[in-house]
């Protein structure tokens, strides 16, 4: 039981008093209810929930053909993601012939700078920023972070569309061999220039 005592005080000068109890409070009660609040200040509270980021995905219509249009290759921007949480970026090309491939980090300096180089680029060349489509390809040995964090570049710099891709084209052959990547060589393409 938690009890307060509080002691007595001797009188001054040679009157003596009658000498009274001391007093004593019982704090019992109080200790329980402070344990009754953080009990129900415990369960009783919502506690923030955690934030997904959303993908949009359309819904798949068997009875209605899509038509896909081809998107020209001066719009797209490829993000190749590797391995040590290296970003290989390259404007899309058809073949290797003449492609200059960056590697960058995620820092502002970084992918993100890449990222509105890019469209600033298209919107000079097609006059909308939002015309860049962009393909993030996760090569097997990348994280998982690194491609939430791509997906949280996107949102950052406010880029519209982007798909994540799993097919590998000659050019990301190149750069996962280049890079130490596991990734098979496509075979007659030695031009690309890694900076």
């Amino acid at each position: 039981m938690a009890e307060m005592n509080i002691p007595e005080k001797g009188g001054k000068g040679g009157k003596s008093r009658s000498k009274k109890q001391s007093t004593r409070v019982d704090l019992t009660a109080m200790v329980d209810l402070g344990f009754l609040l953080i009990t129900f200040f415990m369960l009783a509270t919502t506690f923030s929930k955690p934030k997904a980021m959303e993908v949009n995905k359309p819904a798949k219509d068997e009875n209605q053909e899509v038509e896909e249009k081809p998107i020209k290759q001066s719009k797209t921007y490829a993000i190749v993601l590797g391995k040590r949480d290296m970003v290989y970026c390259y404007v899309g090309a058809d073949d290797a012939t003449g492609v200059n491939v960056d590697s960058v980090t995620f820092s502002r300096t970084g992918l993100r700078s890449m990222i509105k180089d890019r469209q600033k680029a298209v919107q000079q060349q097609w006059g909308n920023k939002d015309e860049l489509f962009v393909m993030i390809k996760p090569l097997p040995e990348s994280k998982y972070r690194n491609m939430v964090d791509v997906l949280d570049e996107m949102a950052i710099t406010g880029v519209k569309r982007y798909a994540i891709i799993d097919d590998f084209n000659s050019i990301d052959s190149l750069i996962a061999v280049g890079s130490g990547n596991r990734l098979r060589p496509t075979k007659g393409f030695n031009s690309l220039k890694l900076k």
